[in-house]
């Protein structure tokens, strides 16, 4: 029999104890046997990725880390700082939604050696939000253990030749009823990039000098007083600042040098105070209130020789919510019933000034109020068979210039099928939506400044925005070897209703993007992933790869074409090979992300980038019972993303050019 029940009961137990014996250097496929069981047995399709799988490569945040995980697309290219699904993925963090502001994103302030995990699901559950447009990636962060233990990893490095360095510290243990676990996070990493710009007109050749740094602290505390209840409080705070300076030296017409320093920081606090109370041996109620503001502000000073100009920015993005959830074991069915309350407020202020006098000052201020009911219900049937429905509602209140109020049902249906002990078949549908960010419903400008090009547009966003709609299916089979391997083949199709695009547009000589509802569109993608080890032909040797191959298509104003910026294909591949007697561990990387060829749309642009791929390699030796040494190459294959967009009787080519670097890291842990 198939039951929730007993998955609610003993799924944290059984992954505590396994972390507590499992000390993973690699990916080590034949240990991961707590989370093959785990995604084997959901009621919902997961790919459940651990953190030691993916954070030996050398990424700094999570943000890095995501670019690696299958079904996850990062926006790269034109000054792209990189958000997860080109506007389709949402992603939390402990199931709290992430929000980034224009200075600051929560991911990039995740050190990779404070997660356990990561789940993507292509399609959401009830009680998940229903705008989960293009399915939900979940990071799950550590929680303390049972025993008291300290570690720490250093990490310093050079990028061209620019100093890199950070530096991770945590200590958790448990005092009676009470256990905790306090970390720290500091970097400061330099990067020193090179790009070109061609048009008709003229040449641009740049460079970019860049300092980022950060200081990130984290606490959990769980108390339980009795074996039926539990208390949980997180709490993280974050500092980060960056500087960059960049000359474009620009020949043609016209001729000249460009000189631009932007300044910026900001500061993200996330509370939440949380509880679990077993009210009987089937009836679980969890609660939750949480606080969360992210504030940045930022000085861009510019000039050509003759004109200086300067851009000041302050945002500030504060939410405030409330959960509750109640739960019920019956014969063979699992009931989860709950509500969700948010309010989200979010400021903006952009003044500029040429040659020191003001030009423009805008101001706007946006608040939502958000509330969601959800019921949902896993069925056993039989011994092979589990049913999952569920329904969700939600209603959205938007207060700006204008307000609007947005109702939505979001049904969904899962199913899975035992075909045996180690194969499943998956099957799901599910209603979700993609509402405008704040962000992008602020009338407030957003200068490029004398950088005003289709790579550097002015940005603004659209009050008339609308909610995106869509119904997406889901098919997979997975099949799951014995020596904890898996190899899995699936495919999506997503119908959506109000496609949100970013397009750009040339009003009174200057390049404006805005976003908009540009039509009905139609997403199909296939989606490969392989984990296994080869330890029978090679002692230690284990491979992994994943893949996705889409297609879409979008019909705006009575023309066909494809939707924007999305790749024919991407995929990742890794070897790993573990020397047991020397305990030496290295392995290679590579992710390909395929380009794209967008025909013109309705405002006569079109754009197309190349593909472009990026190889890491890494080698990690344990000296000790305390100490690990670890080396990583970066970007061997000095990855370059090069778009081109024409438009407005301009063809403009963008070349950005990274450089390889490596990092060495010491990790102990006692």
């Amino acid at each position: 029999m198939i039951t929730r029940p007993l998955i609610l009961l003993t799924c944290t137990l059984s992954l505590a104890c396994a972390e507590e014996i499992l000390q993973l250097d690699k990916i080590a496929v034949e240990e991961s046997y707590s989370v093959i069981e785990e995604r084997k047995d959901n009621s919902i399709a997961k790919r459940i990725i651990k953190g030691e799988e993916l954070n030996q490569y050398g990424d700094m945040n999570a943000l890095e880390m995501l670019k690696r995980t299958p079904g996850v697309t990062i926006s790269d290219g034109k000054g792209k700082k990189g958000a997860p699904g080109k506007g389709y993925t949402i992603v939390l963090i402990d199931g709290e939604e992430v929000t980034p502001t224009k200075r600051g994103n929560p991911l990039e302030q995740i050190n990779p050696d404070m997660i356990e995990r990561i789940e993507v699901m292509t399609n959401g559950s009830a009680e998940y939000t229903a705008e989960s447009m293009g399915g939900i990636v979940n990071i799950v962060l550590k929680k303390p253990s049972s025993n008291t233990k300290t570690t720490a990893k250093l990490t310093a490095g050079a990028y061209s030749g620019k100093p890199m360095s950070s530096l991770f510290a945590q200590h958790e243990g448990k005092n009676g009823n009470l256990s905790y676990m306090i970390n720290a996070t500091l970097s400061d990493n330099n990067q020193d990039d090179s790009s070109s710009i061609d048009t008709d007109a003229y040449h641009e050749n740049g460079d970019t000098e860049g300092e980022f740094r950060a200081l990130g602290l984290s606490t959990k505390l769980i108390f339980t007083p009795t074996s039926k209840d539990k208390y949980m409080y997180d709490g993280t705070i974050n500092r980060s600042d960056d500087h960059k300076e960049s000359v474009k030296n620009r020949y043609g017409t016209p001729t000249e040098t460009i000189h631009q320093n932007d300044d910026g920081d900001a500061l993200m606090l996330w509370n939440k105070f949380s509880g679990s109370h077993n009210l009987s041996g089937t009836e679980l109620l969890e609660w939750k209130l949480k606080y969360h503001q992210n504030d940045s502000d930022g000085l861009t000073l510019s000039n050509d020789g003759t004109t200086n100009r300067k851009q000041r920015d302050e945002s500030t993005l504060r939410i405030l919510g409330a959960e509750g959830s109640y739960s019920l074991a019956l014969d063979e069915h699992f009931i989860k019933t709950g509500i969700d309350l948010k309010q989200l407020h979010q400021s903006d202020d952009v003044t500029n000034f040429v040659n020191g006098v003001q030009s423009s000052d805008d101001h706007q201020s946006l608040r939502e109020n958000k509330g969601a009911w959800y019921v949902q219900d896993e069925i056993s049937i039989g011994e092979k068979a589990v049913l999952t429905p569920g329904i969700r509602f939600e209603r959205s209140v938007l207060q700006f210039d204008q307000s609007a109020a947005i109702d939505y049902f979001a049904p969904s249906l899962h199913a899975l099928y035992k075909l045996s002990e180690n194969d499943n078949l998956r099957a799901s549908v599910a209603k979700t939506v993609r509402l405008p960010r704040l962000d992008e419903l602020s009338v407030s400008r957003d200068s490029s400044l004398y950088q005003n090009d289709f790579s550097h547009p002015d940005t603004i966003g659209n009050p008339n925005l609308k909610e995106e709609k869509a119904l997406s299916y889901e098919v997979r089979y997975e099949h799951f070897f014995e020596d904890k391997g898996i190899v899995s083949l699936g495919g999506f199709y997503r119908d959506i209703s109000d496609k949100i695009e970013k397009m750009t547009t040339f009003e009174s000589e200057r390049y404006v993007q805005r976003p908009y509802n540009s039509g009905q569109g139609k997403l199909w993608s296939l989606e490969l992933e392989l984990k296994k080890s080869l330890d029978t032909y090679v002692s230690g040797l284990g491979v992994f790869a994943n893949g996705t191959f889409q297609d879409s298509s979008l019909v705006s104003n009575g023309v066909k074409r494809t939707i924007k910026g999305t790749s024919d294909y991407l995929y990742n591949v890794g070897i790993d090979h573990t020397l047991k007697e020397y305990r030496l561990t290295y392995g290679a990387a590579y992710r390909y992300v395929g380009g794209y060829d967008d025909p013109v749309d309705e405002n006569g642009v079109s754009e197309s980038q190349e593909g472009y791929g990026t190889l890491d390699l890494y080698a990690t030796k344990r000296l000790d019972s305390t100490f690990k040494m670890g080396l990583n190459l970066k970007n061997i294959t000095h990855e370059s993303i090069v778009t081109t967009t024409k438009g407005y009787g301009t063809t403009q080519v963008d070349r950005e050019n990274s450089r390889s670097y490596f990092l060495v890291t010491l990790d102990g842990r006692w």
